[in-house]
């Protein structure tokens, strides 16, 4: 009875252990291919018992595949397939499923003699039964092939291929934390590296935290045992440190890691749950350090780093998936970098991306990518409907592209670096992109030439490109001012009176009106002063009748003066020059007709001033008004396109336009690439339309040229102007983008020039137009153009009307009557200015006259008073004399 219910227990809890995995995905327990130089492999378990794929080298379509079964595999799940570098076997491992209880490790021999698939394997199978199911089991195998290692938490073994011998024991011997569960590892000749959780401090955040241990082997031995650990560190407040991991300890491919080393002792963890690649270094001749050196972190995603691999010659291949948060797909992507000569870590621009525009993933591939090995040559990608593509290194100037024969595995093949690119390197990464200064025009694929001095020379250049090719020509330039005066009297003012504004002197009115008077002036004093030195009545015959004439001539002193008579004859000058001014000043309307006012002292003088104004099409408009409207609306465009510095031609291009839901094909006028500027012309059905233009190519494109054309139409009253613009667009030192959105806003400009005398009113009209584009978003820098994903350039012009027009006035600022009335007018004002001024100039001569006789008519008096005094004191002398002599008789 008891024995009954003892074997009743047994079954039934084995039942309940019973591993039954889900076939169909490759997404769980372990790694499911494998690679060296001699063949590769892939483990699929969705048969019972599982294949494996064999693909012999040279991987290529022609090259030997096997499809082999494992024998006696029934109820056999594989885990993972590893191999040494360069061994002609490879290994397995895995679990045994439904009511089946145990673990096992394999090995797969080839045997060269045998002609046939089914025995060109030999198969051995090492099963060990006390250890229950491991959610985590890896393994791999050291590079000579012989010896591999499983790792688990609760045991690890040593599988020696050679002698079919198994070395199984608990893990608690070997992991520093009982805890650890492993879930990456790489071996090289003298050390490991294996990634994994433990559980962390009860009261911690984190229920399970990563651990990254460094492993050493027994030379007695190989037994492996930890030298090093390094734990990753979340940032305090970053939503790593957030993470709680609580069901790290149960299978979940959001938990997988990656570890790769390299011969030189480089070390990659990926750690896809925290997006976080680490990059270390181990000494080879003494492992016994975990060197961290950097880290790249790729946002707030999952994903980065889901599988690692080492290249040759220093290169690295990073599988970066993008997850949302709760682990939901996005992207897959694989990042190839030159860490020997750049470095790697969150701003590292990596060397290609792919899928890219012109490696596209195969039809059969899904998007999703689970896993990549190196041999490490080549690169092997596994999706997760268990698809394979193997990419093969290429030579320099050869990139490898994509060859979809539709069976798997599917392989690239090299082809020649597009013009724009070179490649300098041989392996699995894509041609790069010229730099910014440089050209390729297809003659070399491995380098780039130096572009000539003062070209237009940005990333990806074909062919040397002069700069007058990025001419931006603008028909509308800034409608003009009103001038500072507006009043004909203001500017009648301006023009005679300030002499030092003039340019060219004989231009002001007061010039001529001094020059006269001076030369008056000086003819006059000669004549009156020759007949002091002559005879004197042969000139007075010539003096009186000028004398007579300039008196009787005198507007300003009235006749009474022949200064005055010359101030009039001068006064007379200026009034013709004034006269002819207001008639050449009436001729400078309108402006489009106008030369340059060399009478004047500004030779940019107009007879016209201006109004600007927005006005909305909403508001109706007069009937004059309306057909110069109606002439632009029917102006018929063609769209003018010009790509710079490409190598696209016209068979790669397609053209549609926007007829109301619709996309539907347009012709172009005129397709052609002369001298890497690809022209297209293309006649708008309408001038309101969306237009796409698709360049079913990969080559770059320096620059872009857009304008528009539309003929030009002129009546007597109403000119409609020729349309012939264009506008540049460009960026040294990057590339066009493959995504071109552009929006141009149309607006009409209306010009109206108002009749200077009884003619009609005239109308003239053009659009002008607005480019509403975002710059930084129509170029790529080289590590944006490395991300690019797109195989063609599309070009979206959105032509679009705005709701409001420009209206522009032109008006005279005088007419015909207004010149002679204010002309007159401001003759009456220069009389009278003309008097004040010559009294002005008098006043300072008849002071000086009145002064010089008041002081001769003193000197004079004052002379003849000293004389009267002299007289006087000689003749009271005389008296007193003629008194002494009679008194000196008398006494005598």
């Amino acid at each position: 009875m008891n024995a009954s219910v003892l074997s009743i227990f047994v079954i039934y809890s084995l039942s309940i252990s019973a591993f039954a995995p889900d076939r169909n995905r490759y997404d769980k327990y372990g790694i499911k291919i494998a690679i060296n130089e001699i063949f590769f492999v892939q483990a699929q378990n969705q048969y019972d018992p599982p294949l494996f794929l064999v693909q012999y080298a040279p991987y290529e379509g022609s090259s030997l595949q096997c499809l082999i079964t494992l024998p006696n595999g029934t109820n056999h799940y594989i885990y993972s397939v590893t191999m040494g570098k360069s061994q002609q076997q490879f290994f397995f491992a895995g679990e045994l499923t439904n009511t089946k209880n145990g673990t096992f490790i394999g090995v797969a021999k080839y045997n060269a003699s045998s002609s046939s698939c089914d025995t060109r394997f030999s198969f051995t199978v090492q099963y060990f039964y006390n250890y229950e199911h491991q959610e985590y089991y890896v393994i791999h195998v050291e590079p000579s092939g012989r010896y591999a290692y499983g790792f688990a938490n609760k045991f690890i073994f040593i599988f020696d291929s050679f002698n079919i011998s198994l070395n199984v024991w608990n893990g608690n011997e070997t992991w520093p934390d009982h805890s650890f569960s492993p879930h990456a590892i790489d071996i090289t000749n003298n050390f490991s590296v294996i990634a994994g959780f433990i559980r962390n401090a009860v009261d911690a955040t984190a229920v399970y935290i990563p651990v990254i241990y460094l492993i050493n082997f027994s030379s007695f031995t190989n037994y492996p045992y930890i030298v090093d650990q390094y734990r990753p560190n979340a940032t305090v407040d970053t939503w790593q440190y957030l993470l709680t991991n609580s069901d790290a300890d149960t299978y979940s491919a959001k938990y997988d890691m990656s570890v790769s080393i390299n011969n030189n002792g480089g070390v990659l963890v990926g750690m896809q749950f925290i997006n976080r690649v680490f990059l270390f270094s181990v000494a080879r001749s003494n492992p016994i350090r975990l060197y961290f050196i950097s880290r790249n972190t790729n946002g707030r995603s999952l994903g980065n780093g889901k599988s690692v691999a080492w290249l040759d010659n220093g290169f690295a291949a990073i599988l970066v998936n993008t997850y949302s948060l709760n682990y939901q797909w996005a992207s897959s992507e694989i990042y190839v970098y030159d860490i020997q000569t750049y470095g790697y870590n969150s701003n590292s621009t990596p060397l290609s991306i792919f899928p890219n525009q012109h490696q596209l993933l195969p039809l059969s591939f899904s998007s999703i990518f689970l896993q990549i090995i190196s041999s490490p040559s080549s690169l092997a990608l596994l999706d997760d409907q268990g698809n394979v593509l193997i990419m093969n290194p290429t030579p320099s100037g050869y990139f490898p592209a994509v060859r979809d024969s539709g069976s798997m595995p599917v392989f690239t093949s090299a082809q020649l670096c597009f013009p724009g690119t070179y490649k300098n390197r041989s392996g699995i990464q894509d041609c790069s992109i010229c730099p910014s200064g440089t050209k390729n025009g297809g003659n070399s694929s491995t380098q780039c030439v130096a572009c000539a001095a003062n070209s237009f020379c940005p990333l990806g250049s074909v062919s040397d490109i002069p700069l007058s090719a990025l001419e931006t020509i603008t028909q509308v330039i800034t409608y003009p001012k009103s001038p500072e005066n507006t009043q004909f009297q203001d500017v009648l003012i301006q023009n005679t009176f300030f002499i030092n504004k003039c340019h060219t002197l004989y231009a002001s009115p007061v010039f001529w009106w001094l020059i006269v008077f001076s030369l008056g002036c000086l003819a006059l004093g000669v004549l009156m002063c020759s007949g002091k030195v002559s005879q004197a009545y042969s000139l007075d015959k010539q003096r009186e009748p000028v004398k007579y004439w300039l008196k009787n001539i005198d507007l300003i002193h009235e006749g009474e003066s022949m200064i005055g008579g010359l101030g009039t004859l001068a006064f007379l000058v200026a009034i013709i020059v004034i006269t002819c001014f207001g008639i050449l000043f009436l001729q400078q309307y309108p402006i489009e007709t106008a030369s340059t006012s060399s009478f004047a002292c500004d030779a940019s003088m107009r007879n016209a001033k201006f109004e600007t104004n927005l006005q909305s099409l909403s508001i109706p408009v007069s009937n004059d008004e309306q057909q110069m409207f109606d002439l632009l609306d029917t102006q018929s465009f063609i769209l003018n396109i010009q790509f710079i510095n490409t190598l696209i031609n016209c068979d790669a291009i397609s053209i549609k336009g926007l007829y109301g839901s619709a996309w539907t094909t347009i012709r172009w006028l005129t397709c052609e690439n002369t001298d890497a500027i690809l022209t297209l012309s293309m006649q708008l059905p309408h001038q309101q339309i969306s237009i796409q233009v698709s360049a079913e190519d990969v080559k770059t494109v320096g620059a872009l040229r857009i304008g528009l054309y539309a003929n030009g139409n002129e009546t007597d009253q109403y000119h409609l102007k020729e349309l012939n613009f264009y506008q540049s667009f460009f960026k040294f030192g990057q590339v066009l983008s493959q995504s071109l959105p552009i929006t141009l806003d149309i607006t009409k400009i209306i010009n109206e020039t108002l009749p200077i005398s009884n003619e009609k009113t005239v109308y003239s009209g053009i659009f002008i137009p607005t480019f509403n584009v975002d710059l930084n978003g129509l170029f790529l820098s080289n590590d944006q153009y490395v991300r690019q994903m797109l195989p063609s350039t599309i070009l979206t012009i959105a032509i679009v009307e705005t709701p409001y027009y420009v209206k522009n006035t032109q008006l005279p600022i005088v007419k015909l009557s207004e010149v002679a009335f204010d002309s007159f007018l401001f003759v009456l004002g220069f009389l009278e200015i003309s008097t004040l001024v010559l009294l002005i100039l008098a006043l300072p001569f008849k002071a000086t006259r009145r002064v010089y006789f008041i002081s001769f008519f003193k000197k004079s008096f004052q002379r003849l008073s000293t004389l009267l005094e002299r007289r006087k004191l000689q003749t009271n002398k005389n008296i007193e004399l003629s008194t002494v002599s009679s008194n000196e008789q008398i006494f005598t």
